[in-house]
């Protein structure tokens, strides 16, 4: 065959192929998706998503805003069942660390816990408070809290937080911890700590680093050698010394999250979900052989990256961290999506809790897209062929974060291929707010 005929030949087969399948009808597409949708009622009727479920060690399970009330109580749902049913050991927010230390000991029944639950809930202090604090996790908090109390102490069920932000708040657990050990040790963990909490605020930090090219990660280093050193110590207990080890983890990566910003690329963002993925590492290892978790975060960490336009600029997550680490065969990733509603968020940081309406999705998203098959709730199964190799095309994604302005909704939507995102999508057509606690 002559080099040009086999080279036309080549392009006839490839746009053959584009034709026949990345483009399907918009009304075939609509209606293969009404044909998969596995439509949904009540809480329990998702079991048959939660079946879906095998031997895989990590279930991430997402949010498409942090103010939705149904993101919530459906992740529970099935955070229940997995761990009733399939003996999984963890559940990990996107939260503090050092908050929701304090809330695991309490549902763990640890000696000097809350004793009660609005106490443990009463741990959630920092902004923005209606992300955590409210009914729908203490619903929660107070089931494991139960769940656990007739079963052997290393049977129970934890829950912990794998977020940067309260770093103030755990350097000063770190050092109390380092303190009640060696109080010598700590006097010197505290001194190392300065070199940063002499800041009222990390703003104050990076301003500093900006000025001077100095930082403290040495000193945040050194706390963290001084916390290891005493692992065998007589007075260490191994939840006392994993909270004091890991908090050490999360001082020194909160530094590199909030001096990432001086950068202008994807480094802030990129330390920030590598800790998300080393706390759910750490708590897979610290379980023991077989140990299997539950990861709840923004769908913008636990669905992969690499299917977003987030891949373009280097910006990695948990989903992606955890599919490349662990393998895709032991992770399964829940993305979930809302049409239109309310939700709570703010106008801008530290803002006021505000109850906000979410917009119709736009024309062209997949929001818009799995709305028309006329259902109010259901979800998909994307390790069917069919169903994925179809959906095989990036579409507008809705984000809403913990900061959301409606009318600028067009800045909203990540570029997507869904089925490669996730492993199953759960839709609701019309969501309502959280319930704060107060």
């Amino acid at each position: 065959m002559k080099t040009g005929n086999f080279f036309s030949v080549l392009i006839f087969l490839i746009v053959s192929i584009l034709l026949n399948t990345a483009v399907l009808p918009a009304q075939d597409v609509e209606e293969l998706i009404s044909e998969k949708a596995v439509a949904f009622d009540e809480r329990s009727d998702l079991a048959s998503l939660a079946g879906l479920i095998t031997g895989e060690r990590l279930v991430l399970m997402g949010e498409a805003s942090h103010g939705t009330s149904e993101f919530y109580t459906k992740r529970s749902f099935l955070s229940k069942h997995l761990i009733t049913e399939n003996e999984f050991n963890f559940i990990a927010v996107e939260a503090d660390w050092s908050s929701f230390s304090r809330i695991n000991e309490f549902v763990k029944h640890k000696p000097g816990a809350a004793e009660t639950l609005e106490e443990a809930m009463g741990a959630i202090e920092r902004w923005p408070l209606w992300m955590w604090r409210n009914q729908e996790t203490k619903a929660l908090v107070g089931w494991l809290h139960e769940y656990n109390r007739d079963r052997e102490p290393e049977d129970r069920v934890g829950i912990y937080g794998i977020d940067v932000y309260d770093n103030y708040k755990v350097m000063e657990d770190v050092v109390e911890w380092i303190s009640e050990i060696d109080s010598r040790q700590g006097r010197t963990a505290s001194n190392a700590y300065s070199c940063l909490t002499r800041f009222p605020d990390p703003g104050g930090y990076v301003r500093m680093v900006a000025q001077t090219g100095q930082d403290c990660s040495e000193d945040l280093n050194e706390v963290l050698d001084i916390v290891q050193s005493l692992e065998s110590h007589e007075d260490a207990t191994r939840w006392g010394f994993f909270r004091a080890e890991h908090g050490a983890k999360v001082a020194i990566n909160a530094e590199l999250h909030f001096r990432g910003n001086l950068q202008q690329d994807a480094t802030s963002w990129n330390a920030r979900a590598s800790h998300f993925y080393l706390t759910a590492e750490r708590l897979l290892d610290y379980y023991g052989a077989g140990s299997r978790g539950v990861i709840w975060a923004h769908n913008t960490h636990i669905g992969d990256a690499r299917a977003t336009d987030m891949a373009n600029f280097g910006i990695h997550n948990i989903g992606q961290l955890s599919r490349q680490e662990l393998g895709q065969e032991n992770t399964f990733a829940i993305g979930f999506g809302t049409f239109t509603g309310e939700v709570l968020a703010a106008y801008e940081w530290e803002g006021d809790m505000t109850v906000m309406n979410t917009p119709e999705a736009m024309q062209g998203s997949w929001e818009h897209l799995l709305m028309q098959t006329g259902l109010e709730k259901f979800y998909l199964d994307f390790r069917d062929e069919g169903l994925s190799f179809t959906l095989d095309r990036q579409i507008p994604h809705r984000a809403i974060g913990v900061t959301y302005n409606p009318a600028d909704e067009q800045n909203n939507y990540v570029p997507t291929v869904l089925p490669d995102r996730y492993d199953a999508f759960i839709f609701i057509r019309e969501t309502k707010i959280l319930d704060p606690l107060d």
